[in-house]
């Protein structure tokens, strides 16, 4: 009788509960597909070794850029060039994102329309939710494999002095998230088309807005807004809104929010905020990775939501 109120304790119900989910995750017929067909053969290794091969290559030039001036492990140069091939690697990282780790899955659903196999797995007992997640999950455990054996290779600014345990961390975590977010707009469009190929150009087009659209869009701004404020008082809620909006604005961008982090980070020594002083007063400013990551967040629920609905509403019709 005591083993058995053990094991229907809340929490033993819990753990299993947990172990259940994750069991099932693993065992997700797609994912376990996917996986297979990927794995076995030859194009993944060969992926991976020239995307390893690319991003030796790229710290091996920045190292010897800046090999000259590096007189020992420590020293203020040696730091720089840390920072040098910190900076090389995420973005070797980034371009992986945005724009390789998204063509995985902007095939994922169209692919099966196309091979006329779609219809087919709607039919059997897969639930819409395991079947997009069957897809993510075989996606994003590749391009996550991707980004974890580049990581080894940035412990050389370890070695250099140039990089600390914190900027390493919340760069990864950035990294990942947009990974998870970046996945499932490919998704998105994969659901969203008939084609593969239409699906392709359209995750390659909003990529290419959300890395380099919108800086451009926000560098215009600035641009008007302070030609417009030449010469003239500026009111403090309007200076306040400015910086404020700007932050709000290089969250929603990976780019801006990976420099601005770092910048606040090596300039005020903060990780979250810092205080600044205006004409005013003095005001707080927040770093803008927490913002980024709630951001995709909200928009990885949000697409996930809206690639099951429309996986639901293909297979009614």
């Amino acid at each position: 009788m005591a083993d058995r109120s053990v094991n229907s304790s809340p929490i033993a119900q819990s753990d299993s509960g947990r172990r259940s989910a994750v069991s099932g995750l693993l065992t997700n017929p797609v994912t376990v597909k996917e996986l297979r067909s990927r794995m076995r053969g030859r194009r993944a290794f060969a992926v991976l070794t020239l995307y390893l091969l690319i991003l030796s290559g790229v710290i091996t030039v920045v190292y010897l850029a800046y090999s000259g001036n590096v007189a020992g492990p420590g020293s203020s140069a040696a730091r720089t060039a840390g920072k040098g091939l910190f900076a090389a690697v995420l973005a070797v990282q980034v371009f992986l994102v945005a724009f390789i780790g998204p063509t995985f899955t902007a095939g994922a659903i169209s692919g099966e329309r196309e091979r006329q196999t779609f219809d087919l797995l709607r039919t059997t007992l897969l639930s819409a939710e395991s079947f997009v997640l069957g897809k993510l999950i075989s996606a994003l455990s590749y391009v996550f494999l991707l980004v974890l054996v580049s990581i080894p290779l940035q412990s050389i600014a370890f070695l250099l002095g140039g990089l600390s345990l914190t900027e390493l961390v919340i760069s990864q975590l950035l990294i990942l998230v947009a990974a998870v977010a970046y996945a499932l707009y490919g998704l998105w469009c994969s659901a969203a088309m008939r084609t593969t190929l239409a699906a392709t150009v359209t995750t390659f087009a909003g990529m290419l807005f959300v890395t380099f659209g919108t800086p451009l869009l926000a560098g215009m701004v600035t641009v008007l807004g302070t030609t417009f404020t030449i010469g003239r008082v500026i009111n403090p809620l309007f200076e306040a809104l400015a910086l404020y909006g700007g932050l709000t604005a290089a969250a929603t961008n990976l780019p801006a929010t990976l420099i601005l982090s770092e910048s606040i980070f090596l300039s005020e020594d903060a990780i979250f905020g810092f205080t600044q002083s205006t004409a005013t007063g003095t005001i707080w400013l927040f770093s803008p990775w927490p913002l980024f990551i709630l951001f995709h967040l909200l928009a990885a629920v949000a697409l996930y939501i809206l690639i099951v609905r429309r996986v639901r509403r293909v297979s009614d019709v």
